[in-house]
């Protein structure tokens, strides 16, 4: 099975060797699992849904399957990264890829969701170098988007400042990194870039509405920053070393931001909702990825 077509970063592996880094990406997966099972347990008693009503548990599970969706744009992402790096490899088995290793992004350590997509990739005959590359380029490229959606939080630390002006200054700064990317990188950079950036945007506003759900704020007005305040919370849970999946970090830093347009227990509630959601979502998207992997197996390399 092997994921790369034909390429000069493609090393040999025995049928052993591929064996036991295949089971290797599939272990952390399922340790993340594991964790998932752990997480959901602890926020089933944290969610109060009989202040949503019925319809918070119709809404939560199409957030999370929205969210799974969305998933789908970063393994995109990777996918034109790996071609940036002269590694072509197919979307499913970017997908299947993506999804058996992110889960292990809940394993403590905060790391090992890397380790398992460097032993897929391996075990699919792909370089240590571009793998380790990719990831490098990922990181940098998730904490830079992280940093222009700062803009948008314009209205909760400068008073007085207009709203717009944070929109204004996004949109800027937005056309102006996808230059850049497209300028310095090339096609295949700018197009990862454009993926990652629009799954940040777009896991914004699942976070905007989970804080809708829990009660928060309806002022569309404020929908912009509030999705601001959620990508920079994800950017410091993200790059703080051993917070799996920035657990504990987030929270802190949302009810920071937000704690001027709402009450400590709905940011709270809203978070634990966020938190539910996205966990839900990368369950259905590491179920999505073993789909995907059992019936394109065997065409990895073929888009």
């Amino acid at each position: 099975m092997n994921g790369a077509g034909g390429q000069s970063q493609e090393i040999a592996l025995s049928p052993n060797a591929r064996t036991w880094l295949n089971r290797i990406g599939g272990l952390l997966g399922l340790a993340g699992i594991v964790f998932v099972g752990i997480r959901l347990h602890g926020y089933a008693g944290e969610i109060n849904f009989q202040r949503i009503g019925v319809g918070g548990y119709i809404a939560t599970t199409a957030l999370a399957g929205m969210y799974a969706v969305l998933n789908l744009l970063m393994a995109f992402g990777w996918q034109r990264l790996l071609r940036h790096l002269d590694v072509t490899v197919s979307r499913p088995w970017a997908i299947y890829a993506y999804a058996i290793s992110q889960l292990a992004k809940y394993v403590p350590g905060n790391i090992f969701q890397f380790a398992g997509r460097q032993a897929i990739g391996l075990a699919a005959g792909i370089g240590n170098g571009p793998l380790a590359k990719s990831t490098v380029y990922e990181l940098a490229i998730q904490a830079a988007a992280g940093i222009l959606f700062t803009p948008l939080v314009v209205p909760f630390v400068a008073a007085g400042v207009p709203g717009w002006l944070g929109w204004v200054s996004f949109a800027a700064v937005l056309a102006v990194a996808l230059w850049l990317a497209a300028r310095t990188g090339g096609a295949d950079f700018a197009a990862a870039v454009a993926f990652y950036l629009t799954f940040i945007a777009l896991a914004g506003l699942v976070f905007v509405a989970a804080f809708v759900l829990a009660g928060g704020s309806g002022d569309l007005m404020l929908y912009p920053a509030i999705a601001g305040a959620y990508v920079i919370a994800w950017l410091v849970g993200l790059i703080t070393p051993g917070a799996p999946a920035g657990l504990g970090v987030r929270e802190a830093v949302l009810l920071f931001m937000l704690g001027g347009i709402s009450s400590g227990p709905v940011i709270l509630l809203a978070v634990v909702i966020g938190r539910t959601v996205t966990v839900l979502g990368d369950l259905l998207f590491f179920t999505g990825g073993q789909i995907v992997g059992r019936f394109y197996g065997m065409n990895y390399g073929q888009d």
